[in-house]
């Protein structure tokens, strides 16, 4: 709701909050969860990638919206990323690791490296971001 002296309307303001974060040259994703009928979360779904988390991933970011986080990214379970976003979003506390090891592919691209990774709760569901610190080569 907005409040009674602002001019901008509901649709400008998510308008500018979309081409800010559009703008913003590290990667950035917004995640909707999937629950069961019991209100468990069984995974997530990407609602919406910038530009910069699109380029990180190597696709088209309409490529990736829509689709299930633990499909695109099968290491996601694994390597505890799950458990962190569903307690972020079950108990709003703020996700921060910084230096985290990453090896895994994301829509097939290898994206292993250190990372500092971030998330916080946005409705029923997560805005993550990340910056690579260093890159780690694919193995095989």
């Amino acid at each position: 709701m907005l409040a009674g002296n602002v001019t901008t309307s509901q649709p400008e303001l998510e308008q500018r909050l979309f081409a800010t974060l559009d703008a913003v040259d590290e990667p950035i994703a917004i995640g909707s969860t999937i629950r069961d009928r019991d209100g468990r979360i069984l995974d997530f779904r990407f609602e919406y990638l910038n530009p910069a988390a699109a380029a990180w991933a190597g696709v088209g970011r309409e490529s990736l919206i829509g689709l299930i986080t633990g499909e695109v990214m099968p290491g996601f379970r694994a390597n505890g990323y799950f458990d962190s976003l569903r307690e972020v979003v079950e108990t709003g506390q703020p996700f921060v690791r910084e230096g985290a090891p990453v090896a895994g592919t994301i829509a097939g691209t290898w994206v292993g490296g250190t990372y500092d990774l971030r998330a916080i709760r946005l409705g029923d569901g997560y805005l993550a971001t990340w910056r690579l610190r260093s890159s780690a080569p694919e193995p095989g």
